[in-house]
């Protein structure tokens, strides 16, 4: 077997080669994970607000909770907001309703 000058031979020199692409490959899908972990955890997290704000809903105006999502999903679509952006506003209203749930809601009962 000839011996190559820096001293590795072709084997170990191809075996090293191999090593560093499936190195590179796995540091690849590591952070194929942790992007789609952090995708996951802010769709639980909007997800979360979302059922906040629909809980507040149906308390707030005697809804059942399938209805009260119908209205805030109606607020958001009326207004082309992201539900998860109106629902962030809902929790942190501490007593109001924002104005397109208002309106929604107004258009719901028949009330213009």
């Amino acid at each position: 077997m000839a011996q190559r000058t820096d001293g590795v031979d072709g084997d170990a020199h191809a075996e090293i080669k191999e090593l560093i692409l499936y190195a590179d490959a796995q540091e690849r899908k590591v952070s194929d994970l942790q992007t789609r972990v952090s995708q996951l955890q802010s769709a639980l997290d909007s997800r979360v607000v979302i059922e906040r704000a629909t809980g507040m809903l149906a308390e707030r105006f005697d809804l059942p909770i399938p209805d009260a999502f119908e209205l805030l999903r109606s607020a958001a679509r009326s207004s082309r907001r992201r539900v998860s952006d109106l629902a962030q506003e809902m929790t942190e209203s501490r007593g109001w309703t924002p104005d397109e749930i208002v309106i929604a809601r107004r258009r719901h009962d028949g009330v213009a």
